[in-house]
């Protein structure tokens, strides 16, 4: 069986990194050959982690990923790999994939997409309602990776719920033994001026509008001066971020390591996890947090309380944000409970476990297509 995934590129964003953990681990499913095509070569962060695990990885010679010709070439390397199952990830590729099918002569190739978040912004323009109806319409499978995340999607595209049974739910997972193996950094590797007493708050993730790093920032500037925050990622408000720490007058203590290979090291290094998040599909890096035995704030929204609640914590405002990270730092007994529950939590996203499941649903679909 050969699969075929498609993404915009593989950038520091969390579907890009599940597919630099997944693929792999399909590849060594018996009787599943995985390939990736991406729509250009800009921003390919973890395109050389793919090739050194010998994934094969392809980009559409437009290189532009709005490129309407994309749907062309993505059906002629459908046909020239003869591949059975088409699984697409995030918008605009979610789009030529459909189109794609349209002009395909064979009939008998699985569509898969999934939806990575509860949120974007072409819900929030109702023209844009129809035209997502028609896309998801051109898929056999839709897997979202909350329940959450179900329930937005078909509240948008099928309101009467007509054709709720190709909706189906595969939580992201992470590879936890990487995370648990990794060997921690001393505190002054991560920044200067900062020493083994100082106390770190990390947030990973892209500065964009929606990860929200401002909020966590502001917390940070009401805590004594020995918290200090570890800020990992990239992203075009990056710089309004830096801006934000310097009129508060704590830029000597936000810290900020631009996109970074190396994680699950720097999540050991430091002792509080935070996801300050406006919305998320699901949050890859409070799993990882957990993985890595330290406790975990999370904003109370949806794809973020559901793996976090009862097991880390949660915060609704930035007083609330402030007083729960200087409370597990005042509190050992409170820090070693919440770090100790969040380690049990996130083996229940165990990218293993998520590999089988993909791949139940592909034997699902072949099978259908044989038996036709």
């Amino acid at each position: 069986m050969k699969v075929l995934h498609l993404i915009n590129n593989l950038g520091s964003g969390g579907a890009e990194k599940l597919l630099e953990d997944l693929i792999p681990l399909m590849n060594q499913v018996e009787g599943i050959e995985v390939d990736i095509l991406l729509l250009t070569d800009k921003n390919n962060v973890f395109y050389d982690s793919l090739i050194k695990k010998y994934v094969k990885v392809d980009i559409i010679k437009y290189n532009n990923m709005y490129d309407p010709r994309n749907v062309f070439e993505i059906k002629k390397y459908i046909v020239r790999g003869n591949y059975d199952i088409v699984h697409s990830h995030i918008f605009p590729t979610q789009y030529w994939v459909a189109l794609s099918r349209l002009i395909l002569r064979n009939k008998n190739v699985k569509f898969v997409t999934t939806e990575h978040s509860t949120h974007n912004r072409r819900r929030e323009k109702f023209y844009f309602k129809p035209i997502d109806k028609f896309i998801y319409s051109k898929y056999d499978m839709i897997i979202s990776i909350t329940e959450k995340t179900k329930d937005n999607l078909i509240k948008w595209i099928d309101p009467k719920r007509k054709k709720i049974d190709k909706h189906v739910i595969i939580e992201n997972g992470v590879d936890i033994e990487k995370i648990k193996k990794a060997l921690p950094y001393k505190k002054n590797d991560l920044a200067d001026d900062i020493d083994e007493e100082t106390k770190l708050v990390c947030m990973v993730g892209r500065f964009s509008e929606a990860k929200n790093q401002s909020s966590l920032i502001k917390a940070i500037s009401q805590l004594p001066n020995n918290v200090h925050l570890i800020l990992v990622g990239e992203g075009l408000l990056m710089d309004n971020n830096k801006e934000l720490a310097y009129q508060l007058g704590i830029s000597d203590r936000v810290h900020f390591l631009g996109f970074r290979q190396d994680i699950p090291r720097i999540l050991k290094a430091v002792d509080i996890v935070v996801l300050s998040s406006y919305w998320e599909g699901f949050g890859l890096a409070a799993v990882e947090g957990m993985a890595a035995g330290k406790p975990v704030i999370v904003s109370d929204i949806p794809g973020l309380s559901e793996v976090v609640k009862e097991y880390g914590i949660i915060f609704k405002n930035e007083e609330e944000l402030k007083n729960m990270i200087n409370s597990l730092l005042i509190n050992h007994t409170l820090y070693k409970e919440t770090a100790e529950m969040c380690y049990y939590r996130a083996e229940k996203y165990n990218i293993k476990e998520m590999t089988m499941k993909l791949k139940n649903i592909y034997s699902e679909l072949f099978c259908a297509k044989v038996d036709k």
